[in-house]
């Protein structure tokens, strides 16, 4: 065996180092933290709270977090957020699209407006039926109830929308407690829901995000096809994840909501399977007029099979944005065996979801490649303000509409609720985000160093929300 990336699955090992960096964020004058399972391990040995370890079932029905728990959260995710966006920085910024600018205006909206919402959907459905929401996906392949979404709950609804918030000086470090309260719960149930193990997140766990049902996974395994590098059917089978992987993407105004990994399943004979959801037409955006054009589904799930051993695979990551990392970085020469299922839509029951054969993905893949081009057409056209609140209505709408749709609030939220609509605040901070650098400089300074991300004051009223605006 030339793979030693089991290893890191021993409670005593600290896993590699992806990167050089390291992290401080609320803990000055202590040791700075690593990225990894090193990092995740120092984080939790720091909290004061049981948190971050294997909660019970009683604990996710829990009302609301204490303080030390906020705060022991609010750590966390800091780190996780560093962790994860630190060896994708340069993702913030797209040539076409103001991905900061977006971003920023999004997680100034997310706050104020998804408590409301949250707190709506969990009165609709009850604390069981959140996490019931989560466990859902454990049956499902082309669900947008994954990582990325569910992390977003919490990151964007309390950690890093706080963290804007903070740093804009709008709000004070214990303002609007009660609504970060909701958000943090919210993400807590469901993800608790779909692990099942205790944990919440993907870096609890050694990046593992192991949530579907063996039956789930014997029905994807029984079509994968075997592949071999540089034979024309592993070929298309790869330029079709790239292709299809893009447009996903470019659906998704340039960020990874398009996008979800599961994984790695250990098999029989030792290989390693990954489930990838590429969502290429999402039905809440206007533009994915341009897909629909074409024909395209919801979703393609590609499954593919990598062997550890051609690869010396020392480290595998899945992590909570729903993004596989390896060790040696590339994997694509290891690929072993695919297949690509269709999810017509995003309710589409799972009895009708179907396999497509690699040798029949040429039409699938000329499809893929009209939208791109159609929905570059349709970006290059834009105004700056129009990409900036598309981009808006991508990340404060996408990330929690996976959820209240399978909760059957969505047409509520959007009727009763103003989902699409925007707070008047946040509009008025558009013209804010660009003065002296703070979308570009400030706040991902802010959000990168983990400085912004202030503690709550002990003796905080976890009832408080925000009474006074001087």
């Amino acid at each position: 065996m030339t793979s030693t990336y089991q290893q890191r699955y021993d409670d005593a090992d600290d896993g590699l180092r992806f990167q050089d960096l390291t992290y401080e964020g609320n803990f000055a004058g202590m040791e700075p933290v690593t990225d990894g399972i090193k990092g995740d391990k120092m984080i939790r040995a720091r909290a004061k709270s049981k948190v971050l370890e294997r909660v019970s079932h009683d604990d996710v029905l829990r009302d609301q977090f204490t303080v030390d728990e906020l705060n022991d959260l609010n750590n966390y995710l800091a780190w996780n957020i560093w962790d994860v966006l630190v060896m994708r920085a340069t993702e913030g910024a797209s040539g076409m699209i103001p991905r900061q600018e977006y971003e920023l205006m999004a997680l100034l909206e997310a706050p104020f407006r998804w408590p409301e919402l949250l707190r709506m959907t969990t009165d609709e459905v009850g604390a069981q039926g959140v996490i019931d929401i989560g466990a859902s996906a454990r049956r499902e392949i082309g669900t947008k109830v994954n990582s990325v979404h569910d992390w977003c709950l919490g990151v964007v609804g309390f950690a890093m929308g706080r963290c804007a918030l903070l740093a804009l000086e709008v709000i004070k470090n214990d303002d609007y407690l009660e609504e970060f309260n909701v958000s943090a719960k919210f993400m807590q149930r469901v993800q608790w829901g779909k692990r099942q193990n205790g944990y919440i997140l993907n870096s609890q766990d050694r990046y593992r995000c192991l949530i579907h049902e063996q039956d789930v996974l014997d029905q994807l395994i029984s079509a994968i096809e075997p592949l071999e590098y540089g034979e024309p059917k592993h070929a298309a089978f790869t330029r079709f994840n790239a292709a299809a992987e893009l447009l996903s993407f470019l659906d998704h105004y340039d960020c990874r909501l398009g996008l979800g990994d599961t994984g790695p399943y250990v098999l029989p004979d030792g290989q390693l399977l990954i489930v990838r959801d590429l969502f290429v037409n999402e039905e809440a955006f206007h533009w994915s007029e341009a897909c629909d054009e074409v024909g395209l589904p919801h979703c393609y799930t590609l499954a593919l099979t990598i062997d550890p051993d051609k690869m010396k695979l020392a480290e595998i990551r899945v992590n909570d944005i729903s993004t596989t990392f390896t060790r040696p970085k590339n994997y694509i020469d290891a690929i072993t065996g695919g297949a690509v299922f269709v999810r017509e839509k995003w309710n589409t029951p799972m009895g009708e979801v179907y396999p497509v054969k690699i040798d029949d993905l040429s039409d699938h893949l000329g499809r893929v490649q009209q939208a791109t081009m159609k929905l570059y057409a349709h970006l290059a056209r834009q105004s700056r303000r129009d990409l900036i609140w598309n981009g808006h209505f991508v990340y404060y709408t996408d990330m929690i509409a996976p959820h209240m749709r399978l909760a059957g609030v969505y047409e509520k939220a959007c009727q009763d609720y103003d989902l699409w609509e925007v707070d008047q605040r946040v509009a008025n901070y558009y013209y804010d985000i660009t003065k002296r650098g703070f979308a570009q400089e400030t706040v991902p300074f802010k959000i990168f160093s983990g400085k912004g991300y202030e503690p709550i004051p002990d003796g905080a009223d976890l009832r408080r929300s925000k009474y006074r605006w001087m």
